[in-house]
């Protein structure tokens, strides 16, 4: 009997062993949670304080145009519109600035001069250059017509001088002032002291026929409206404008190729009729008798 005894409890205890292993088998594994890892934070270095440094330790450069700019606005947008070659570092000219004293009167002193870059760009007849020139910053177009300056106008526009001589007219006659009145450099329209030709008449097309300096000296083109020929021949303009001729759609100039000129009725006709009529009448005016009004068949246009 102990021996039974002993072989049954020893087999269920394999088998309480046996169950209790499955049942551990069948249970779902919990997740090992990592841990977390820290990182080292970087130390933080506090940034080191800068002594002030004092400004005459420190090398400074010269003013720059767009420096002096702000101060000087008004002088700066006048070289800006009207310098010219003149629009330049202000520091090229002005190399010393800021410094002048009213006690000393050192103006003169300070001030660069024009020569430094120009020489005796004129000559020593024109060595005072703010006599013409009077504002450096607008070197051309703020030239002030003076009584003096007129003067002089021939010595730097000798060629137009020499066409005024060689081409007399009442222009030359008058002087340089008169008409460039303002400014060194302004040119006058026409119209300031002559009527125009034709309603509404531009300068260009004055000058088409009128060279300024030798006005009577005229040249135009073939196409040049009979109207405007006709304001100063108006009795010849007004006769062909009613006669019935085809002269009548002939423009003046294609005739007249140059004022004053009076061509040959040859040189558009030829020799229209026979040898005989000719010799008999060798002139063309005494049947034709006028150019500008022909004799036609019809009175009437």
């Amino acid at each position: 009997m102990d021996s039974r005894k002993k072989a049954v409890l020893l087999i269920g205890s394999l088998v309480s062993v046996i169950l209790i292993i499955v049942a551990c088998a069948t249970q779902p594994i919990a997740p090992v949670e990592a841990e977390p890892v820290v990182t080292a934070k970087p130390e933080t270095v506090p940034p080191e304080k800068k002594e002030p440094v004092s400004p005459y330790d420190v090398d400074i450069k010269p003013l720059t145009t767009a420096e002096c700019g702000p101060c000087h606005f008004s002088i700066f947008n006048q070289i800006r519109h009207e310098g010219g070659r003149h629009r330049i570092d202000c520091v090229q000219c002005h190399e010393k600035f800021h410094a002048y004293n009213p006690i000393r009167q050192n103006w003169k002193e300070i001030m660069p001069r024009c020569e430094t870059c120009h020489g005796i760009f004129h000559g020593d007849k024109f060595a005072a250059c703010a006599q013409c020139h009077s504002n450096p910053h607008a070197p051309k177009t703020q030239m002030a017509m003076t009584p003096e300056f007129a003067k002089m106008c021939g010595d730097c526009h000798a060629k137009v001088g020499q066409e005024l001589k060689q081409n007399p007219s009442k222009h030359t006659k008058v002087a340089c002032s008169m008409c460039h009145h303002d400014r060194h450099g302004y040119i006058p329209s026409c119209m300031e002291c002559h009527r125009p030709h034709v309603e509404k008449q531009t300068d260009p097309e004055c000058l088409s026929c009128h060279p300024v300096h030798s006005p009577i000296n005229i040249n135009y083109a073939h196409t040049v409206p009979n109207a405007v020929c006709g304001s100063c021949h108006g009795a010849v303009f007004n006769k062909l404008e009613a006669s019935a001729s085809r002269h009548r759609l002939v423009t003046c100039a294609q005739c007249h190729s140059k004022h004053k000129y009076i061509p040959t009725c040859e040189e558009c006709h030829g020799k229209p009729h026979g040898e005989g009529l000719l010799k008999k009448f060798p002139n063309c005016l005494q049947c034709h008798i006028d150019v500008h009004d022909l004799p036609t068949k019809s009175a009437s246009r």
